[in-house]
């Protein structure tokens, strides 16, 4: 049984939105919600309801690390399949990745491969889509300390941190490095 995560206490919802499915097949949209972290500003994203069948786990996505992942698929030089993003979720459930890939491809920060159906490339500006998201927030940062503000545009520095102190491979960079290799 997967343990429940409390991942949207002491975080502020900032958005609903609603996205096609990759799938032309696929019947009804997706919705999902854009999440700021009160202590920190940090953005997350969460599937909060499918308006036809398949399941899927709502718990919060770090945007830091959707970006850390896809930097990482944009560094192996190929496209990738919805799978790949996997190891960014604790729930099990088949359809999270390509739902969240969904979600990625309306946001823009990622498209359909031009030449092979169901394969996705990063976005040439897929760096600066947590700027985007701070700039059309609806909800201002006057919560946030002046030197907060600054952590929460640098994408760069998000997507080039190292990871130190890390003794062993996390869930998502396995997960990542699995697909690297195929």
């Amino acid at each position: 049984m997967q343990p429940r995560v409390p991942d949207k206490i002491n975080h502020k919802l900032i958005n609903t939105l609603f996205c096609k499915k990759l799938s032309e097949r696929s019947k009804g949209n997706l919705h999902y919600q854009i999440w700021r972290n009160n202590d920190d500003a940090s953005l997350g994203i969460a599937i909060s309801k499918n308006e036809s069948s398949g399941g899927f786990s709502a718990e919060l996505v770090k945007i830091e690390d959707i970006l850390q992942t896809l930097n990482g698929l944009r560094k192996c030089g190929k496209a990738f399949h919805a799978t790949a993003l996997k190891g960014l979720f604790i729930g099990k459930s088949a359809n999270n990745p390509c739902f969240l890939a969904a979600i990625l491809v309306d946001q823009k920060v990622v498209h359909p491969h031009p030449n092979t159906q169901r394969l996705l490339e990063v976005g040439d500006d897929a760096e600066f889509w947590l700027k985007r998201l701070n700039e059309s927030s609806p909800v201002p940062f006057t919560s946030v300390a002046a030197k907060d503000i600054k952590k929460i545009v640098d994408t760069k520095a998000i997507i080039e941190k190292t990871k130190q102190g890390r003794s062993e491979i996390s869930k998502k960079e396995e997960s990542q490095n699995e697909y690297c290799q195929k």
